[in-house]
């Protein structure tokens, strides 16, 4: 009987270490399937491996290409970065922040048509905002350019 505890703790040890390898493994392949990279215009367009696969896009709204869907349920619009321009479709509910000439981030496909169909769609709040705190920030201490100085 004592022949037989080494080798059932062996078996045990092994069982163990595969099932945690195959635990580590499904960790690291589902966390590589999630890892989405940010792309700008010029870099998403210059890379046709990226078209076939998820990833998102930055840049800001064109100026007068937003029409908005009947209902207000989802938009179209160009996602530029200047010189270049991406055809950009969401089915969704827009962001309040959502404008012309705004910094946007989308997440989706391409599209056979060409359009880039969005399932997540980010927009970044206004500047007005970031200056507004920063100005009332400034205003509460006696010395400028530190909090609450003027």
């Amino acid at each position: 009987m004592t022949a037989a505890m080494p080798r059932k703790r062996a078996q045990l040890l092994v069982g163990g270490i595969l099932i945690l390898g195959g635990i580590g493994g499904l960790i690291v392949y589902s966390f590589n399937q999630s890892l989405v990279y940010d792309h700008s215009v010029a870099e998403y367009l210059a890379d046709p491996a990226l078209r076939s696969t998820n990833c998102r896009i930055y840049g800001k709204v064109q100026a007068d290409s937003v029409v908005r869907q009947a209902g207000g349920m989802g938009v179209t619009f160009a996602v530029t970065d200047g010189t270049k321009s991406v055809p950009v479709s969401y089915a969704r509910e827009v962001p309040d922040t959502f404008k012309e000439n705004g910094d946007v981030v989308v997440e989706g496909t391409l599209d056979a048509g060409g359009v880039f169909q969005a399932h997540n769609l980010l927009a970044k709040c206004p500047s007005k905002y970031e200056a507004e705190g920063t100005a009332d920030a400034s205003s509460r201490s006696g010395r400028p350019g530190e909090p609450g100085g003027s």
